[in-house]
């Protein structure tokens, strides 16, 4: 076979920063812009060149917005000259989810990429973050951590997220925790609550990046709702609000310095092993 060189005009020297999110249609998506705000502050006065483009992996939300998906980011830019490239997914655990996304990029043409972990990646991690949120717990009655959870039993965030049950009840007295569309279930945790607990007050915590439709439907909705339940069972629900740009948002994990910077600690390591390997 002839030998031929690859030829490539405006070839760049430094990384390209990927930010993959879910992505959101609702107000909600003022936690992206806080962590977009932290994130080019950050680069930007360590490695000023450094390009930062933001994908969302959800297709309604790509319709919606016409934001490109990951793929078509990873084109263009390759397109522009790139060769090298640091994904970070705003997941919070190492699920499925997070293995289609890596397959998908890793092994992207023209591209080497390197992949940021999750917020939950690692057992220290999830101290660190639990301890942080830990602070928001109210000592005068029940505190509900809630996650996103999956579907799919075969899903390898199941281990994560029975680890998180067994964490968080056994570390403290007062806390349950529950999976929107997984295991434990809302159900589940309801009927643990009626039965085990006289507490007159709840507090409502979403272990979720952004405070979207979940939290204002299945968590806060007045129809059939985490809160409308726990009401019926004659607690005082409440939660934590924080105001940003004039706006009040329900504290998810996005509003978190401490996450924010968690976020920050996985991109800087992603460079590092492009820088190293």
């Amino acid at each position: 076979m002839k030998e031929r060189k690859l030829k490539k005009r405006n070839l760049m020297e430094s990384p390209a920063l990927v930010i993959a999110a879910f992505g959101t249609t609702s107000r909600g998506k003022a936690a992206y812009d806080i962590f977009d705000a932290d994130v080019r502050a950050h680069f930007m006065s360590i490695w000023p060149e450094t390009h930062i483009v933001w994908a969302y992996t959800s297709e309604i939300v790509r319709e919606k917005t016409g934001s490109p998906g990951i793929l078509q980011a990873l084109a263009s830019l390759e397109g522009h000259g790139y060769s090298k490239a640091v994904v970070q997914p705003l997941q919070i655990v190492p699920g499925t989810e997070y293995q289609e996304l890596m397959e998908m990029c890793v092994n992207f043409p023209g591209l080497r990429v390197a992949m940021g972990e999750t917020l939950l990646h690692r057992w220290q991690f999830v101290d660190e973050v639990i301890s942080a949120v830990a602070r928001d717990f109210i000592p005068d009655g029940i505190n509900i951590a809630v996650a996103h959870g999956t579907p799919l039993c075969a899903d390898p965030a199941n281990i994560l997220y029975q680890g998180l049950d067994h964490y968080l009840t056994q570390k403290f007295q007062n806390c349950f925790f529950a999976t929107i569309d997984g295991m434990p279930s809302l159900d589940i945790v309801l009927g643990k609550i009626a039965a085990k607990t006289s507490a007159k007050k709840a507090r409502l915590i979403p272990l979720l990046y952004v405070s979207g439709l979940h939290v204002e439907k299945d968590l806060l909705g007045e129809g059939q709702s985490l809160k409308a339940e726990l009401q019926s069972l004659g607690l005082q629900v409440d939660y934590l609000s924080v105001a940003h740009e004039g706006g009040s948002f329900v504290k998810s994990l996005g509003f978190y310095e401490e996450v924010r910077r968690a976020f920050i600690n996985r991109i800087e390591r992603a460079f590092k092993l492009l820088y190293y390997y």
